[in-house]
């Protein structure tokens, strides 16, 4: 098996990557790609957990 890369987003970077990738699936949808790679890479993204913050705020 081949390498893995990891991100560890807070919860905001995860908001931004989750909004992202859906604009960019929208706009492939409007030009008639295929949009089941990057619909399968937004589910992941959202059922991924996200960086937990230590301190108190």
């Amino acid at each position: 098996m081949g390498k893995v890369k990891q991100l560890k987003l807070d919860r905001y970077e995860h908001g931004l990557l989750v909004r992202a990738l859906y604009e960019e699936w929208k706009q492939m949808l409007d030009a008639g790609a295929d949009t089941t790679a990057i619909e399968d890479l937004i589910l992941r993204v959202i059922d991924a957990p996200t960086k937990k913050r230590f301190g108190r705020f």
